[in-house]
C-alpha cells in the first residue's frame, strides 16, 4: 500500500550521528524492524543526535521501532529543524570521509584529516576532502570526493586550483556528481565511489569506470593508495593513470619476472618441496609495495611428524640443483620452530587488535565477538603464551564486549513489559502511581537495574497495545513525591502522543491520572506482546 505524501511525517529520519551533535560518526537505522534490536545492541548508550554535519539542528534523536511501519529516528523534543535530507543516503558523506581517512591511516600515511565543512555557501554534502602526507614527500596530497553536480568549466577550474595547491589530487566521483564522463574523456577512466547498505551500516565501495563497460565495485578496504593513485584489484596504477590488468597480456614489469619451468624443482614457503609427480604451483611474483599493509596471518601449529628439514634429494628430472636454490629461513631446531611460530601468531594478534582499536566502535557486537574468539584460538596455539601487553589489550576488549552484553535484548525487554503490564492495569483502577522501586517489589522477583533508555523501551512496550483513546499505563510510574517521572515525556514521544511543554508536564501528567480514575472498569489488554514480530 502506498502512503500518500500528505501523511508523511517530516520529522522521520533514517540517519543520525552518535556521541555528540558535532561528531562525524554516522549511524544508519534500517527501516526493517528485524534489524532494530541488532542496531540498539550496537549502540547501547543510545546517544543519537540530528548532527550539525548532517545539516541538522543538533538536538537529540530517539530510535523508533514499529511493527506496522518503517523504523526511524525522531526528535525527542519538538521544535524546528531545517535539515534538508533525511533519507538513508543523507549521511553518506560522513561514511565516505571516515572510511577514506581510516583507509589511509591503515596504510601508515601521515597528517590524515577529513574535512566536511566547506567555505562559502556550498552544501555539506557537495564534496569531502581528505588530506594526507606520504613519508617521502613534504607537500600534502588530497583525495577529493565529488558528490554534487558541477558544470564542466567549474570542475576544470576547481581541478586546476587544487593541483596548484597540493602535491597530488585523486578524484573520486559519487553517484550524482555527473562528472565521471568528463573525467573519462580526459584520462580514459574515472574512479567512482558509493555507499551500499549492509545490515545496520553502510559500506563504502569504489570502482573504475571505463567507457561502455560496467563498473566492478569492490570494498574500499581491498584497495591501496600508491604514488600513482588508487590501486584496485584487477587494475594497476601507472604514471599515466589506472590500467586494467590483462592476464593474457601482463604488464612489462610482470613479463620481465622469471617463472619456474615445469621440470624445475620449487621450494614451498615452509621449506619443503612438492612430491614427485605433483603439479607445480603457479609462481606469484613478489613486488616491492611500500604502501601495502601486511594481511593478518593465520599460522597453523607445526606438527611433530612433519619434516622441516631443507635437505632433500634432488628431483629425478633435469633442472637446477638444490645447492643453487635460495636458502630457506625455516628454523632447524624445535625451540626455534616454536619461537618462530609464536612470533607469527603474535604478529597476527597485534594486527587484529589494531583493527579493533581502529574500527571497533563501528563494528556490530557479533563481529567483535568473532574477532575475540579468533584471538582466543590463537592464544591456544602458542607454545609460551601471549605477551603481557597483548593479553592486556585482549582483556580490555573482552570487558567492553561483556559490558555490551549486560544490556537486555529487546526480547528480554518485552518479557519485562509482559510482567509489568498486569500490575499497572490493576493500579489504573485506583489511579495510584508507584515508583520503579515499588514496581519491582510488587513483581516479587524485582526488576534489574536498567539503563534509562531501557526503562523507556520497557514502558513503550507496556503501552504498545494501549488504545489511543485511553491514557497510558506508563503514567502510573512516577518519581518520588508524586511527581511526573522524567522519562514520561520520552514514552509519550515514542508512542506518537502529545508531548507537553516542560513547564506543563506535571499538570498534564496529573490530568492523565484523573483520566485513569474516571475510566469505568478494566479497559486495558494484559496479554503478551509478540516480540518475534518486533
Amino acid at each position: 500500500m502506498i502512503v500518500p505524501a500528505a501523511e508523511e511525517d517530516t520529522r522521520k529520519v533514517q540517519t543520525a550521528v552518535a556521541g555528540s551533535p558535532a561528531t562525524d560518526h554516522p549511524v544508519y537505522l534500517p527501516m526493517d524492524a528485524v534489524e532494530y534490536d541488532r542496531f540498539i545492541r550496537e549502540y547501547p548508550t543510545r546517544e543519537f543526535y540530528c548532527g550539525t554535519l548532517l545539516g541538522g539542528c543538533g538536538k537529540k534523536l530517539s530510535a523508533r521501532k514499529y511493527r506496522d511501519k518503517k523504523c526511524h529516528f525522531a526528535h525527542v523534543a519538538s521544535g524546528t529543524c531545517r535539515r534538508l535530507s533525511t533519507n538513508e543516503a543523507s549521511a553518506d558523506h560522513l561514511y565516505i570521509g571516515r572510511a577514506v581517512a581510516a583507509w589511509l591511516k591503515q596504510q601508515k600515511y601521515g597528517h590524515v584529516q577529513p574535512r566536511y565543512k566547506q567555505k562559502g555557501k556550498q552544501d555539506l554534502r557537495d564534496f569531502v576532502d581528505v588530506r594526507y602526507l606520504r613519508r617521502e614527500e613534504r607537500r600534502e596530497r588530497l583525495v577529493r570526493v565529488q558528490l554534487a553536480r558541477r558544470s564542466k568549466s567549474e570542475w576544470e577550474e576547481i581541478d586546476t586550483g587544487l593541483r596548484q595547491r597540493w602535491a597530488g589530487v585523486e578524484w573520486l566521483f559519487g553517484p550524482d556528481s555527473m562528472l565521471a564522463n568528463w573525467e573519462m574523456d580526459r584520462r580514459g577512466y574515472a574512479l567512482r565511489i558509493r555507499c551500499r547498505p549492509t545490515g545496520i551500516t553502510r559500506v563504502v565501495e569504489v570502482g573504475v569506470q571505463y567507457p561502455d563497460t560496467p563498473i566492478d565495485w569492490v570494498p574500499l578496504t581491498e584497495c591501496h593508495m600508491t604514488a600513482d593513485g588508487v590501486r584496485l584489484p584487477g587494475h594497476e596504477p601507472t604514471p599515466g593513470g589506472t590500467a586494467r590488468l590483462d592476464r593474457r597480456n601482463p604488464s612489462p614489469a610482470l613479463r620481465s619476472l622469471p617463472t619456474p619451468q615445469a621440470d624445475q624443482p620449487t621450494v614451498r614457503s615452509d621449506g619443503s618441496r612438492p612430491r614427485a609427480g605433483s603439479q607445480p604451483a603457479a609462481a606469484v611474483p613478489r613486488t616491492s609495495e611500500p604502501d601495502r599493509q601486511p594481511s593478518p596471518v593465520y599460522p597453523q601449529q607445526p606438527r611433530a611428524e612433519e619434516d622441516t628439514s631443507v635437505a632433500q634429494e634432488p628431483a629425478s628430472g633435469g633442472g637446477q640443483s638444490p645447492s643453487a636454490l635460495p636458502p630457506s629461513p625455516v628454523p632447524v631446531s624445535l625451540q626455534e620452530i616454536q619461537a618462530h611460530h609464536d612470533e607469527e601468531v603474535t604478529e597476527g594478534s597485534n594486527l587484529l587488535l589494531d583493527y579493533l582499536d581502529r574500527v571497533g566502535d563501528e563494528l556490530h557486537l557479533d563481529q567483535m565477538q568473532t574477532v575475540l574468539r579468533d584471538l582466543t584460538a590463537r592464544e591456544r596455539t602458542m607454545w609460551r603464551g601471549p605477551a603481557p601487553e597483548v593479553s592486556t589489550r585482549i582483556r580490555a576488549w573482552q570487558a567492553h564486549v561483556n559490558m555490551l552484553l549486560a544490556r537486555p535484548s529487546f526480547r528480554q525487554i518485552c518479557a519485562h513489559a509482559d510482567a509489568v503490564r498486569p500490575l499497572l492495569a490493576m493500579a489504573a483502577r485506583t489511579a495510584r502511581p508507584m515508583t520503579w522501586a515499588e514496581l519491582g517489589t510488587r513483581l516479587g522477583h524485582g526488576l534489574p537495574a536498567l539503563h534509562p533508555d531501557d526503562k523507556v523501551a520497557l514502558l513503550v512496550e507496556v503501552d504498545r497495545v494501549t488504545r489511543p483513546d485511553l491514557p497510558l499505563l506508563s503514567a502510573l510510574v512516577a518519581a518520588r513525591g508524586r511527581r511526573v517521572h522524567p522519562l514520561y515525556a520520552q514514552v509519550l514521544d515514542h508512542l506518537d502522543r502529545v508531548v507537553p511543554r516542560p513547564r506543563d508536564a506535571q499538570a498534564a501528567w496529573e490530568g492523565d491520572l484523573r483520566r485513569h480514575q474516571e475510566s469505568p472498569g478494566p479497559q486495558y489488554a494484559v496479554g503478551r506482546v509478540d516480540a518475534s514480530r518486533a
